[in-house]
């Protein structure tokens, strides 16, 4: 079975940090050893979200872009993260995912888990073909509305993010 990834970084001036990926690229463990004070609050937060929400965190990891997750849950961008309504934003996502693009159709996220539940690696022109109907959905348009209103109602919480109207 595939039980997913570990992600560690750390040395003994830094510190031991540590994410436990599942299968479906989630945070499943985190375990934190420092001598240094550690944002404990913040860090719980990680738990139970997808790393993509995570700046591409597993695209940097490989990448060697990441030495040190403590200081990378710092960086201005991870703001979101720790917000109190993150979590409700994701589910409001989720919730429009779910939802077909026409009365009758499997929803896009139907036909992800799907291709899921038959295996996990899911072939590239099948990933871009989902791309593509994702692209050209009504999720998308919604998906974006709600983030722009989210960023817009927390802008004061969370100014690092560009709005819509921002170039």
């Amino acid at each position: 079975p595939n039980y997913g990834r570990e992600l560690v970084t750390g040395d003994k001036d830094v510190g031991y940090f540590r994410l436990h990926l599942n299968q479906y690229h989630t945070v499943e463990t985190i375990t934190c050893l420092s001598k240094k004070e550690i944002e404990l609050g913040n860090i719980c937060q990680l738990y139970g979200v997808h790393q993509q929400y995570m700046n591409s965190l597993e695209e940097r990891f490989d990448g060697g872009l990441i030495s040190n997750f403590f200081e990378y849950f710092r960086e201005p961008w991870s703001l979101i993260l720790y917000h109190d309504r993150f979590a409700e934003l994701r589910e409001e996502i989720k919730e429009l995912m779910s939802q077909p693009n026409q009365p009758g159709e499997e929803s896009l996220s139907e036909k992800v888990c799907q291709l899921v539940d038959e295996d996990l690696a899911i072939e590239e022109k099948t990933k871009i073909a989902l791309f593509e109907e994702y692209n050209a959905s009504l999720a998308k348009q919604s998906i974006e509305n709600r983030l722009f209103s989210y960023l817009s109602y927390n802008k004061y919480h969370l100014p690092h993010y560009a709005g819509r109207n921002m170039a």
